[in-house]
């Protein structure tokens, strides 16, 4: 998303009584060309071939900007995401969380760092609650995103990693359990 969108997606979540917290991004190097990564991540419904705690990946509309698909994790939680930007062979932003209330802004990015090697970086903003305390958010942020989140994504590029190099699907909980999407 460029500077502008970005500064109307703020807007709009000020006037909603929302803001940003602060971002966790992780990334991998892959021993593959940005267009193989971006093959798979822009491909609909793949999200079970290389995430270890997506049960499911329904698509709902795809692809491009205001794309939507629901993703049904091995917990039983279930997410949409609506595609906010996509930046085609490139990366794309994304909004993810219940269908009537987003949790968190996500921006997944390829950078080519050769021939056959790129970097696929994911990063996650939680959406707040601008009202509340900041003990509170804190709290929450601590509790959701932090080194959860990261463990989330490490386990989450792996499985891209895996999948774009080798073409196997990974298990369900193949890097570890998480306590909330795969317990």
């Amino acid at each position: 998303m460029d500077e502008v969108e970005k500064q109307q997606f703020l807007a709009d979540l000020a006037k909603q009584g929302l803001e940003l917290g602060e971002a966790v991004r992780v990334a991998r190097v892959i021993q593959a060309s940005v267009a193989d990564v971006w093959k798979l991540i822009s491909q609909p419904g793949q999200l079970p071939k290389y995430h270890p705690y997506c049960r499911a990946n329904n698509v709902f509309k795809w692809p491009g900007v205001g794309s939507r698909d629901g993703v049904t994790y091995h917990s039983g939680l279930y997410f949409e995401r609506d595609f906010m930007s996509w930046r085609e062979g490139a990366g794309f932003d994304l909004q993810i969380g219940q269908p009537r209330g987003k949790t968190a802004f996500i921006s997944w990015n390829i950078c080519c760092l050769g021939e056959s090697q790129s970097e696929l970086s994911i990063m996650v903003s939680p959406i707040l609650e601008s009202h509340l305390h900041e003990t509170t958010k804190k709290i929450y942020v601590q509790t959701y995103f932090g080194r959860s989140v990261e463990v989330y994504l490490e386990s989450l590029l792996r499985g891209v990693e895996q999948f774009v190099m080798t073409g196997q699907e990974v298990k369900p909980r193949q890097f570890g359990t998480h306590p909330v999407y795969a317990p």
